[in-house]
Order: C-alpha cells, then structure tokens, then sequence
C-alpha cells in the first residue's frame, strides 16, 4: 500500500468517527457488480479560514478541505464505476440538461425553475460536459432554485457526467456555509447515492422518488464530503 493510499484511509476513518458527512465504505468480499455501501452521518461546520492541504485540521469553527474532497471523490469515482443503476450516452446527457422540465417555467434571470403541478419530474446532471466544474445543470439552469407545490410527488433523474469524481444528489435542510459533510436527507427518499466514473456503457444513473411533504426552504446539494462547499448545492423551496 502506497504512502497516499494509508493517507487517505486514515482520512477516511477520521472522517467517520468524526461524523463528516458521507464516506464510501471498503467492503472485503463484496459479491461482483454489487454497490458498495455508503455511509451517512453528520458532519462538522464549514471553517471560516483558508482551505489547508492533508488532513482535515479541526478548529472552532469546524474544517474544510478541497484537495482531501477531491482525493476521496477521486477514488470513490473509481471503485463505483460500473455498478450504476442504469447509464445513458454522453449526448443524452447533454439534451436532458438542457430541457426545461414538462410543467415548470424557467427563469434564467433570476435562475430559478418552478413548478406548479402535483406531478413533478426532472433531469439533475453533475458536472456536465462543457458546463462550470463543481455544479448541477437542471432545465439548461446552473444550480437554479427549484420551486415545487407542498405535496408534490417528485421523480428525479440523476446523473453523473463527471470523468473521474463520483457524486450524487441529495435534498438536505443545511444551507450555506455548508458543512464538509451532508446527515441524511430532509425528506424521505430524495437522495440520490453516490455514482462513480463513466464506462463504456456511459454515464452512471439513477432515478428516485419522493414527496414534498412538509412546506418550507431546504437545499439541495452533493453529498460528498466537501462538495457542497465548492459549489454543488441550490435552494429547494416546497411551498
């Protein structure tokens, strides 16, 4: 094992007894093709400070880290390639994050997307191709504020166009400044899991259903640790 590989499991287990968000779990034995677990657990609040190479490095205010982020979502990409509920084309990936959901209006100038029937149903896109690293494009939308009537039922198609991070797609009562990393969901069901690098077979997706049952502003965001802080996050309003 190489000096980085013991340095980043050593990250990872701090990470975990410290309750940092979402880390990929190394299962032995795992049967071929199966998803390795992710595990969920909340994190410590945003450091105010500039963001420090190596370990996570504690303060009062908590810590943050983009070069460990990236080293873990790098690896993660890597040891969940291949085991995506389902994939599309690089071209299919760009038409659906472009499209404007069926019965929402888009507003690109204030960059919001709202929907006003109880049917709710669109295409959540990480990192895609030829767009902004570190964002979500929804309806051709860089991280818009999504809008959505209380007790909508919504269907979210997530994918991830990312070449070699993983990331996924969660709905989470934090907000700015977030934390490294994300607890468990704000309603139940509106996480989609971690998917990692592409194959030949595309681009890793999955969809997920659930309902906006309780009215009130959350966000959604990446729940990799760190991503939400460089950037993978929008408002999510259930009115």
């Amino acid at each position: 094992m190489t000096r980085r590989e013991l340095v980043l499991g050593a990250a990872l287990v701090v990470l975990l007894a410290g309750g940092a968000g979402y880390a990929i779990g190394q299962t032995a034995g795992t049967e071929p093709g199966a998803r390795p677990a992710v595990a969920a657990s909340p994190g410590p609040s945003r450091t105010a400070a500039g963001q420090p190479s190596g370990m996570p490095r504690e303060s009062a205010a908590g810590y943050s880290n983009n070069q460990l982020a990236q080293a873990i979502a790098h690896r993660a990409g890597q040891r969940l390639a291949g085991s995506s509920p389902g994939y599309v084309s690089a071209s299919s990936a760009r038409t659906l994050d472009s499209q404007v959901p069926a019965g929402a209006r888009a507003d690109a100038g204030t960059d919001t997307i709202t929907f006003t029937t109880q049917k709710v149903s669109f295409t959540v896109v990480a990192v895609p191709p030829g767009g902004p690293d570190m964002t979500f494009r929804i309806g051709g939308l860089v991280n818009p504020a999504l809008v959505v009537p209380r007790g909508a039922a919504i269907r979210v198609r997530f994918i991830n166009a990312d070449d070699d991070q993983a990331h996924g797609w969660e709905v989470t009562s934090s907000g700015p400044p977030f934390q490294f990393g994300l607890g468990p969901p704000a309603l139940p069901g509106a996480l989609a899991r971690p998917l990692g690098d592409p194959t030949r077979a595309g681009y890793g997706t999955e969809d997920i259903t659930f309902r906006a049952g309780r009215a009130g502003t959350y966000h959604y965001a990446c729940p990799m640790p760190g991503h939400a802080q460089m950037g993978m996050h929008g408002t999510f309003l259930v009115r």
